[in-house]
């Protein structure tokens, strides 16, 4: 669920200080903080005159475009108050209802809300230097750190590059992003106080992650986003942060994987010279989906729906989720629809699946083929797959498509998983691919020498040569068999016996 939730949070010394402490100070973690605001007029400042810098304001938010224009306005949202109090599990609870999403946010003075259902629950006063009652000489204050996450594949921590970290003064805050290290390093003189809290948001240049859960769809409005607790100054140049399995929240886990997942895709598409779509990324990842293969890449927010015909059916189709309810979503959410869309289930709380990431890579592939061929060839690919509730079969119109581009995610992604894991039983999987009517393993033995497979003799047609065959035509296995033919005259009769044997 994309709410501030708390995390139940490790033992000290995973975030802990690991350096000389100034005298005085400690590295607890108080997980159990109460918020409090301690920039609220107080009535003796109200008699002096003194007009507000800004509002706490309560407001019924009814579709993600309200919520992203009041961030524009630089209002700061949560889905729960200030003086909320975590239940036993350190999370937040939300008043959301099915028709809108109820947030909090400090609103400066000067922002006119006429357009939005709103409630003011106080003045503020927030100045930009000096606070009452703060540190009245505030300096630049250091934050540095490294943040890394359990890689099921691997089982070891690797750096999680592209997270952006938090921190959070009550209503002031301070953000950086981790570089391909883990490493991030930022300061600001605003944040003063002697306790702050710490935060990661799965938000970036090029991703986004949010967490879609079919009991409270007005959580999507938010991005993934996690506390892990208050610090102490003395930790703030030592903030060593380990996402491993001592982390029991599911969401956490699956966003970390799902991110990593891009980052290493990136990497080997930008080796093997395969393109990225160029729009940013939005993730959902859906809570306790009801099947466990319902991964998919729509790249609706790349395409901006692009007049799908029927949008409602689209979500419920591909997300399993009730008409009714997708007509709420489709409603409430607009433009801001899923590009890659992957189930999670609750039960893996302190680590994701192997799967998950190969998953993901499958999901990826499918992406750089969307950068590739554009809209035109996708949105018929993507009306196909949810009006015929999934692949259907090789007699249905356009099921060309299917053959061409669900055999290239799986021969691809178990190519690019071996690149980046050196794990050979990725290709293994390519020379004894799944039985289907899709071809599964046939890029593959284009490339590969072919040498123990009686049917397989072509060889050294490199995936980057295979990938420069998709252009917006390119709709079907027979298709691509003649533009292979063109491009490579000399295996022809080889190319023409390897599809025979794929059954094309």
């Amino acid at each position: 669920m994309t709410r501030y939730a708390i995390i139940i949070f490790f033992c000290i010394s995973l975030l802990g200080c690991k350096k000389s402490e100034p005298a005085g100070e400690s590295c607890t973690v108080e997980i159990t903080h109460q918020f409090r605001n301690p920039y609220t007029l107080s009535a003796e400042v109200m008699l002096t005159g003194k007009k507000p810098t800004h509002q706490y304001v309560k407001f019924q938010l009814y579709n993600i475009s309200q919520y992203r224009a009041l961030e524009e306005k630089g209002v700061f949202l949560l889905d729960h108050p200030f003086d909320a109090i975590p239940d036993k599990n350190l999370q937040y609870t939300t008043d959301h209802t099915r028709q809108f999403g109820v947030y909090y946010g400090v609103v400066p003075s000067n922002v006119n809300l006429s357009a939005y259902e709103s409630e003011k629950i106080s003045d503020l006063d927030m100045p930009e230097a000096n606070p009452a009652g703060r540190n009245s000489t505030p300096k630049p204050r250091q934050f540095e750190g490294t943040i890394t996450f359990f890689d099921p594949v691997d089982s070891i921590q690797k750096p999680l590059e592209g997270l952006q970290v938090i921190i959070k003064d009550f209503t002031k805050t301070a953000i950086g992003f981790t570089d391909q290290n883990g490493h991030f390093a930022f300061s600001t003189p605003s944040i003063v106080s002697d306790t702050a809290e710490v935060l990661v948001r799965f938000d970036n240049d090029y991703l986004q992650i949010h967490a879609l859960d079919a009991g409270d769809l007005f959580g999507v409005f938010s991005t993934n986003t996690f506390s892990l607790g208050f610090r102490k100054p003395c930790a703030f140049t030592n903030l060593n942060i380990e996402i491993g399995r001592q982390f029991y929240d599911a969401t956490l886990q699956h966003s970390c994987a799902a991110l990593h997942s891009l980052n290493e895709f990136k990497r080997f598409a930008v080796d093997y010279g395969f393109l990225m779509p160029t729009k940013k990324f939005y993730f959902w990842l859906g809570k306790e989906a009801p099947i466990s293969t319902s991964y998919a890449t729509p790249m609706l927010h790349n395409m901006t729906q692009q007049n799908i015909s029927n949008p409602t059916q689209l979500i419920s189709n591909l997300f399993g989720i009730p008409e009714d309810i997708a007509d709420l979503l489709a409603f409430v959410i607009g433009d801001q629809l899923p590009d890659i869309y992957a189930p999670y289930y609750m039960r893996y709380a302190t680590t994701a699946r192997a799967s998950f990431i190969e998953t993901m890579f499958h999901e990826l592939s499918h992406a750089s083929h969307f950068a590739k061929v554009g809209p035109d060839f996708w949105l018929p690919y993507v009306e196909y797959i949810y009006g015929n509730g999934g692949y259907g079969t090789p007699d249905l119109a356009n099921s060309g498509i299917v053959g061409v581009s669900e055999a290239w995610a799986e021969d691809l992604s178990n190519i690019g998983l071996n690149y980046i894991y050196n794990k050979p039983k990725y290709l293994g999987y390519n020379e004894d691919p799944i039985v289907d009517w899709i071809p599964y393993g046939l890029y593959h033995d284009l490339n590969d020498t072919g040498t123990n497979e009686s049917f397989d003799n072509v060889s050294g047609i490199s995936f980057p040569q295979i990938y420069s065959q998709f252009t917006v035509d390119t709709r079907s296995l027979a298709t691509m068999k003649a533009k292979l033919k063109t491009s490579f005259p000399a295996q022809q009769v080889g190319i023409d016996s390897l599809f025979s044997h794929y059954g094309y």
